[in-house]
Formats: C-alpha cells, structure tokens, sequence
C-alpha cells in the first residue's frame, strides 16, 4: 500500500512539473534551439516545441553558442565577453572549485610566478609557461609583453636594468637575462664562461677565474701512450712489408 501512494505522488509530481512547463516566445526566439540567460553568462536555455529548458555551463565557463565553446556550448568567460558592463550580465554560480582553481573550468595567475599561470580543467589545476620573454596578463587572460603588465617589471634582480644580464656571483657559466624587468635563468654553452667584462659567453680562457684546470703531466703521458703505440705498430707494418719484399 506504502509503495503504491509513493508511486503515485512520484506520477502526480511530474504531471504536474510537465504541466508547469509553458511556451514563451520571448525565450524561445524560434521553437526549438539553444538561447542564452537573460541575466546569466553561465545559464542558458533550450527550446523544445517552444517550451523553454533552463540548463547550465560547466563551473567557470559561460554560454557561447551552439557549435562553439570548450565544452557543450560553453567557452572561457573572457572570451564571450562576461561580466558584461552594456547588458549587465554575470556569472551566476558559485565557485565549486579549491586551490588555485576556484573555479572548476578557467585560467588563473600564478601567486609566486609572472611567467606562469593556472590553467584549470575540471577542477585539476596545472601550471603553464609563458614564450620567452612575455609574462602573464591577467586581465587579457594571455602571455602579454612585459610593458602591458604592470606589477612585475620591478624584479629586484632587474631594478637596474630591466633589459640585460646580471652575473651571478660564483658561477662562470649561469647568469641571469632580465627581459621586462623580469629574470630568466641563462647557462653558457659548453667550453664557454660568461665574461662580466663584455657581458656574454665567451671562450673560457678568456674569461678570468674560469679558465679550464690543466691536465697533468701524467694524465697527458696517458694520453700520449695510445697514439704512441699506433705509430709504432704502422711503422713495425712497413718494416714486415719492406722484408718481405
């Protein structure tokens, strides 16, 4: 009996949610398709028969279309043009996300970092790298060129020279390359030294203190040894040839 008054209030319940459902033209442009939310960035509505269905982006991500966006019509907030300052349009759910995804879909900066950024999917954060030489613009939501992006063009490895490169003290072959006002870790190619007089890489031996340590005596008669015992062994060839003949 119990089971009986529970299946039929389910069926009561959703006759009357089906019956609750109303066209609206203001919605439904065209009786069947995808609108976007009046008030929303992130909400949208689909139209079957004219009756409107209100549906929702993924966690971070805002209503872009049919046919475009990341995932099921939805596309990076930024890139639709939300929050809309013409139209008065936001997102409209709360952040589901933690850490550095607050969201669980989005791009986010880095806390310690100008050159990287978070990018967020599903809520699994994971650090990107900008191209040599640019930074990440928050507000563009892209690596930018370090004079668009204020607030980290003042490294204190780079305060003097914001474009160049600072030595590192100790080392003959590191040295730091400030692009921007922003340090990047550089390393000479091999055999060279970075020379604090012309400011770059140059042979070793040219460069004071880092000159590479002589071989010994020893090791060199090791070396001289095998070569040594080749000519020997091609002369004792030519002797056996000229004999026999």
């Amino acid at each position: 009996m119990a089971r009986s008054v529970s299946v039929g209030i389910v069926l009561v319940l959703t006759v009357c949610m089906v019956a609750g459902q109303q066209k609206d033209s203001k919605i439904c442009r065209k009786d069947n398709g995808f609108f976007e939310h009046e008030d929303y960035c992130d909400y949208y509505y689909e139209c079957v028969d004219g009756v409107p269905y209100l549906q929702e982006c993924p966690n971070g991500l805002a209503y872009s279309g049919p046919g475009r966006g990341l995932i099921d019509k939805c596309d990076y907030a930024h890139r639709v043009g939300c929050p809309d300052a013409a139209t008065g349009k936001i997102m409209g759910q709360p952040p589901r996300g933690s850490g550095v995804c607050p969201y669980l879909y989005g791009i986010y900066p880095h806390d310690k970092s100008c050159t990287r950024y978070w990018m967020c999917w599903n809520g699994t954060g994971t650090v990107q790298m900008c191209p040599f030489s640019l930074l990440y613009n928050e507000v563009e939501h892209a690596c930018d060129w370090p004079e668009k992006v204020p607030g980290c063009q003042q490294h204190p490895l780079c305060s003097t020279a914001p474009n160049g490169v600072k030595p590192i003290q100790g080392s003959c072959v590191r040295y730091w390359l400030c692009m921007g006002g922003y340090p990047r870790l550089q390393r000479c190619p091999a055999g060279l030294a970075f020379s604090q007089e012309t400011q770059r890489c140059d042979w070793a031996n040219n460069v004071p203190g880092c000159e590479p340590a002589p071989i010994p005596d020893e090791e060199e008669e090791t070396l001289q040894a095998p070569a040594a015992r080749r000519n020997s062994n091609r002369r004792t060839s030519t002797e056996e040839e000229t004999t026999a003949n």
